[in-house]
């Protein structure tokens, strides 16, 4: 299954402990959509992200390959969310060649406004780097953190 991962599954050391058997695809933005922080995180301490429409803007991520067993783990969130805080949703992506696929991503059940902690951003950031996301989705992660 083709899958979009946009936030803190980015993290290399992350993506592999929850989806050992993923393959990398192509980078991807999902058009019309921004982040938003309306989850809370034990883990983190702070909000975790999601995707919410919004007309004009993008939100870049990764476009990988994984098994239906990869799928299950992902959904668990390391025991950090309740079951069903997140649903699958099919979203048309565009490749930095600008080819359109129709992938799954996860998008959260939005139950109020989090703020994201710096140590969240900088996991997050990490996986922005390693995949060599444009500098427009690093700058986008930047602004989000805490003034």
């Amino acid at each position: 299954m083709k899958f979009f991962i946009y936030s803190d599954n980015l993290n290399p050391t992350q993506l592999k402990r929850r989806a050992p058997e993923h393959k990398f695809l192509y980078n991807a933005y999902l058009q019309d959509h921004t982040i938003e922080f309306s989850r809370w995180s034990s883990q983190w301490r702070g909000g975790l992200a999601t995707i919410t429409p919004s007309q004009g803007e993008r939100v870049w991520g990764v476009v990988i390959e994984i098994t239906e067993e990869d799928l299950k783990e992902l959904d668990k969130f390391e025991g950090d969310l309740p079951e069903g805080a997140f649903r699958h949703l099919e979203v048309n992506v565009v490749s930095e060649d600008e080819q359109k696929e129709l992938v799954n991503t996860h998008v959260a059940h939005p139950i109020g406004k989090f703020k994201a902690k710096d140590h969240y951003l900088d996991w997050v950031i990490a996986g922005v780097r390693h995949w060599k996301l444009p500098d427009e989705c690093l700058e986008m992660w930047q602004l989000f953190r805490p003034q």
